[in-house]
């Protein structure tokens, strides 16, 4: 193990046992920009409420903008490590601190390796990629900070795929991620007496069972989309009809024709079904991140970097459902995101998001080679 590998495990460890969520993730942040000067880096902006921006000018035409995420989630760790989260009930379940460590190891390298190198490094360090919406990638974008960048990278670790694996789309890589909550309002009752109140419940199940039809007879079966209903709430007890009930949801779509559609037939169906039980409704739809969209330049400039760092490299065929704010980096220019393998081989592997979620550190290394032949690449 070399000194860059042994410096990215060590801030990788670090960071894990201190989780912080969403916007609220100022120990963090500072910790970063502290290792970001002890490195000779001065150029440092901050951006939102505690996202970074740290440049490194080294002559050269172009400008790069390596992306790292930093937020945790609300999840109590049960890995049994060493170096488990001491903050109770937060985790770095989906890997931002290793995306934290590769990119700090990332900049290490170039800054002191600038006779190998030549352009200007944007390092990006992001919170709330976890949401609350906006996300923490929507105030960078609002600035000036980054509107100079040609291209944009970011790497995300994933379990599916094994340490030495490197998985990446040419083209839609990740969907577009919108909620929806509706309210449906009746006229409350004894469960006994159903006649005599409008109930808010037949509205919510009805709603939840026709819902599925906007995908599978409306939807176009060549085009991707998903609709699904993750919380449902009403009633006090066993003999009440209450007089409102609610749920929430998602949709993840690719084209913003289908979004649009989606969104329409999905108020339109909430409209149609209060009606018909002589109730009414409220709802909100929140346009959350968009489709992710791999620059088909950018990603091969990923694949041909990649090749000395990895044993296989997996050229992607679909894109994931699952959503990143990422996507807002590419409303500024082109870029590409990869999926770093962090899988082991001998254990078992939870998921992303899970409480005994462990990554394989052998991989970390990579992702700091990733980045770091790119910009060697120019």
């Amino acid at each position: 193990m070399n000194e860059l590998e042994k410096y990215v495990i060590e801030k990788r460890r670090l960071l894990h046992q201190s989780p912080e969520i969403g916007f609220a993730c100022e120990a963090t942040s500072a910790y970063i920009e502290k290792e970001l000067k002890a490195l000779g880096i001065k150029d440092i902006k901050n951006a939102g409420k505690h996202s970074l921006v740290a440049v490194i000018e080294n002559g050269g035409n172009k400008t790069f903008g390596l992306r790292a995420d930093f937020d945790a989630l609300m999840i109590e760790e049960e890995t049994g490590l060493a170096f488990s989260s001491k903050n109770k009930g937060y985790m770095h379940a989906c890997g931002h601190d290793a995306h934290a460590a590769m990119l700090l190891g990332a900049a290490k390298y170039l800054q002191e390796n600038k006779n190998e190198w030549q352009g200007t490094v944007k390092l990006i360090f992001q919170e709330a990629e976890e949401g609350p919406d906006p996300g923490g990638a929507y105030y960078l974008v609002q600035t000036d900070l980054l509107k100079d960048v040609d291209e944009f990278y970011a790497l995300h670790v994933s379990p599916a795929y094994l340490s030495g694996e490197l998985a990446i789309n040419h083209g839609p890589a990740l969907a577009a991620a919108d909620t929806f909550n509706i309210t449906f309002k009746g006229v409350g009752t004894h469960a006994a007496y159903p006649h005599l109140g409008i109930d808010p419940i037949m509205m919510q199940a009805e709603f939840i069972t026709r819902l599925q039809t906007i995908v599978s007879r409306k939807t176009d079966p060549f085009q991707t989309a998903v609709v699904s209903v993750g919380k449902v709430s009403a009633g006090t007890t066993f003999n009440i009809i209450p007089d409102k009930a609610l749920l929430s949801g998602t949709v993840r779509t690719f084209s913003e024709e289908c979004r649009t559609r989606i969104e329409k037939d999905l108020m339109a169906l909430a409209k149609t079904t209060s009606e018909y039980y002589g109730g009414s409704y409220e709802l909100e739809y929140l346009r959350g991140y968009d489709p992710t969209i791999n620059d088909f330049d950018c990603a091969n400039k990923v694949i041909a970097v990649s090749k000395t760092i990895f044993d296989k490299i997996i050229i992607l065929e679909q894109a994931s459902m699952g959503a990143e704010d990422f996507s807002r980096y590419l409303t500024i220019n082109k870029g590409a995101i990869a999926w770093l393998g962090v899988g082991h081989k001998d254990k078992e592997n939870h998921n992303i998001h899970n409480s005994r979620f462990n990554l394989n550190e052998e991989a970390l290394i990579k992702g700091s080679n990733v980045f770091i032949n790119i910009v060697k690449k120019g």
